[in-house]
C-alpha cells in the first residue's frame, strides 16, 4: 500500500493527518483492533522495551492458535510461557507490535 500526500484535520499531528490508505482492522466476535498507518517519514520500530511495550488478548485455547499462527509463519517474540496458573505467548503484528496472548480457562 502507497500512503497518499494528502492530510486533514482533525489530528494529532500539526501537518495534518494521512488517512489514505485506511485504518486496518480485524474483527473477532464483538471486539475490532484498528491499527494506523506509520503517521512518520520514519521506519516503524518494534514496541519491545518502549513506555507501551505490548497489548494482551485472551484467547480459550492457546494450542489451536500458536499452531495456527505458526501454519501461517507468523513471527513468535516468545514461546509459550507460564503467566500465573495459565500460559502465555508473544508474537509480532503486521506494524512491529508485540501482541501478548493469554490462555483463559
Amino acid at each position: 500500500m502507497t500512503r497518499s500526500d494528502d492530510v486533514s484535520w482533525p489530528s494529532t499531528y500539526k501537518r495534518g493527518h494521512h488517512r489514505i490508505p485506511p485504518p486496518q482492522l480485524v474483527v473477532f466476535g464483538d471486539v475490532t483492533m484498528r491499527w494506523y498507518m506509520n503517521q512518520e517519514e520514519r521506519p516503524l520500530v518494534a514496541t519491545r522495551g518502549q513506555l507501551m511495550d505490548h497489548v494482551a488478548l485472551s484467547v480459550t485455547n492457546l494450542g489451536a492458535w500458536v499452531a495456527k499462527l505458526k501454519s501461517e509463519n507468523v513471527k513468535f517474540l516468545e514461546q509459550p510461557y507460564k503467566f500465573g496458573d495459565t500460559r502465555a505467548v508473544l508474537i509480532e503484528g503486521p506494524s512491529l507490535e508485540a501482541i501478548e496472548l493469554v490462555e483463559t480457562k
